[in-house]
């Protein structure tokens, strides 16, 4: 038996099959009378039918932290992911043996709590709300972060787009209860090698991306959500490149950085993207157009469950599990 056990909640549970393989010990939320974890009036249902065999264990549970996308059974939003594991962590903390003694009468009992519990985010609660941009605004990443991180001993975060030069990071940081795993390493090995690439260089197509990866990279300007323009030159000329960045969700700003690098003399360009977020309107359909337009050249991770990448493109895909046990 492993030195830990694993739980999954709702978004991760694609993982199970991996982290068995591993050796692990896999445990997934059940489900209601409704055979869901969503009750009709949209209340979240938890429940851990093996509760009691985690009693004096270390724990790590994972949870991807978006809404569904339209490959998934149920339609979560980023809040009752949130929701979803804070009520695992809040029964981990005080988990009850229930035996029914007559009608509508149950006996509960206390059941010995693991030792040790943490979390892992495969994908950062409200991620681009990591700071207030305007007056008024709530910090919802930031909120959701430090609720978290009260009910556990320490998260860790999937190449979080909150950075480390922000005051609330800095903090939980400076406590130990707060981490990242970096991906983006074990990923750009896995683009190199599918692409067949000897010596890449590799560019963001960002400045924020700049920050976190210490690259270099081009300017962005942003009109909305989906229209980007971007500036700058960097010497790719006759050289192999990858593109890296931690987040996409229609890949318009990595499809433009690809073509400005051939239009400045790049030999091969390729892609290796952390995180594809499905959207909740025509997410699988706009994930599709992206790999067409990448021709391919577009590699990932199964952090968030997507059918593109997941199920129709596996050859295309970092099994984010091999990274997760290097550093848990």
């Amino acid at each position: 038996m492993k030195d830990y056990d694993i739980i999954l909640a709702s978004g991760a549970e694609h993982l199970k099959e991996s982290f068995q393989e591993e050796g692990f010990r896999v445990f997934t939320s059940g489900l209601n009378y409704d055979r869901k974890r969503l009750f009709p009036n949209a209340d979240i249902y938890a429940k851990l039918e093996d509760i009691s065999e985690l009693s004096d264990r270390r724990v790590v549970i994972i949870q991807s932290c978006t809404g569904s996308g339209p490959a998934e059974n149920e339609p979560y939003t980023t809040s009752d992911r949130v929701v979803e594991l804070l009520l695992l962590l809040d029964l981990l903390a005080r988990p009850v043996a229930v035996r029914e003694i007559g009608h509508k009468s149950y006996e509960c009992k206390p059941i010995a709590p693991p030792n040790i519990v943490e979390v892992v985010l495969t994908f950062q609660p409200f991620a681009l709300q990591d700071k207030a941009f305007r007056t008024g605004e709530a910090v919802s990443c930031r909120w959701a972060i430090e609720t978290i991180v009260k009910a556990c001993n320490k998260v860790w975060v999937v190449n979080p787009h909150a950075p480390d030069s922000l005051e609330w990071v800095q903090e939980l940081r400076s406590r130990n209860l707060y981490d990242t795993i970096d991906v983006i390493p074990d990923l750009v090995k896995f683009a190199a090698t599918h692409f067949d690439f000897k010596d890449p260089i590799l560019v963001t197509p960002d400045e924020g991306a700049r920050e976190r990866y210490k690259i270099q990279g081009f300017g962005k300007h942003r009109e909305d959500s989906f229209k980007v323009d971007l500036h700058g030159n960097i010497g790719v000329r006759d050289r192999e490149v990858i593109i890296i960045d931690d987040l996409t969700k229609s890949g318009s700003t990595l499809l433009k950085a690809a073509d400005r690098l051939r239009n400045q003399g790049a030999d091969h360009v390729g892609m290796a993207v952390a995180h594809v977020l499905p959207l909740i309107e025509r997410g699988e359909e706009l994930l599709e157009e992206l790999l067409e337009k990448a021709r391919g050249m577009i590699v990932t991770t199964n952090t968030i469950y997507t059918e593109i990448f997941c199920e129709q493109n596996p050859q295309l895909t970092y099994n984010i599990v091999q990274t997760l046990v290097k550093h848990l």
